[in-house]
């Protein structure tokens, strides 16, 4: 089995490098999977709305569809950048779409997710709501992006560094969900790639996190044989 997960590329309309970036890893590495994993702000911004595929986006969307439509399964975890996938977008692509995910990967209990729930005082925990969504669309996909990009800011920062704070924020988390039974937890959103194991009763657990598919290249990868890692995808061409 072959499972890959990535994460955070954060593809908008200005910047058309990143979305070559992710058609060609699609191509390259989700092609031969059993299963791709997408961990979360895949895109700078996306509401699902109904018969309707932001264009700028369109090339990579297609890409996953003929994965799928190939037999391949594939997941996408919501993050704070997307705003209700929809039924249209599922349907269209065959990706199922999920806030978050519990897994059995050959024996090993996983947790995934994209991480933005560690603030649970963040924005987007009041913008993803009923009555934001429906004035998403009410005001139509070229209004409503035109509205996010005015306040993105308020959802992210663009230029993450390493912290330690906010890894051990993440470490904690990840153990808190090992110690409630999972074998592994694979998350995302902190930018920062990372894999530590944990002792439980004698039991190796672990917890990894993709980091940022553009500005650094990582994504994880499971094999049977290997079992998971953080790898680096060479050819990504680092656009901003």
């Amino acid at each position: 089995m072959k499972i890959i997960f990535f994460a955070d590329a954060h593809l908008n309309k200005k910047h058309s490098g990143r979305a070559q970036s992710v058609e060609t890893f699609v191509h390259d590495i989700c092609e031969d999977a059993d299963m791709v994993v997408v961990l979360g702000d895949l895109f700078e911004f996306y509401h699902g709305f109904d018969g309707y595929i932001y264009p700028w986006y369109r090339n990579v969307i297609d890409g996953f569809k003929n994965i799928t439509e190939k037999g391949k399964l594939v997941y996408f975890i919501e993050g704070n950048h997307e705003f209700d996938m929809g039924s249209f977008f599922e349907s269209y692509t065959g990706i199922k779409c999920v806030k978050n995910l519990i897994i059995d990967i050959e024996g090993k209990k996983t947790f995934i997710s994209h991480g933005h729930e560690i603030n649970k005082l963040c924005l987007e925990n009041v913008l993803k709501s009923p009555f934001i969504y429906a004035l998403m669309n009410l005001f139509g996909p070229e209004f409503t992006w035109k509205i996010a990009m005015a306040v993105r800011i308020f959802l992210s920062k663009k230029k993450r560094h390493y912290n330690k704070k906010i890894q051990n924020a993440f470490r904690k988390y990840a153990q808190k969900r090992l110690e409630e039974g999972y074998d592994v937890v694979i998350l995302a959103h902190s930018h920062m790639s990372d894999r530590v194991e944990f002792n439980s009763d004698n039991n190796k657990k672990i917890y990894l996190n993709a980091g940022d598919f553009i500005k650094y290249s990582t994504y994880i990868e499971y094999k049977s044989e290997s079992g998971f890692e953080l790898k680096k995808y060479k050819s990504v061409n680092n656009s901003s």
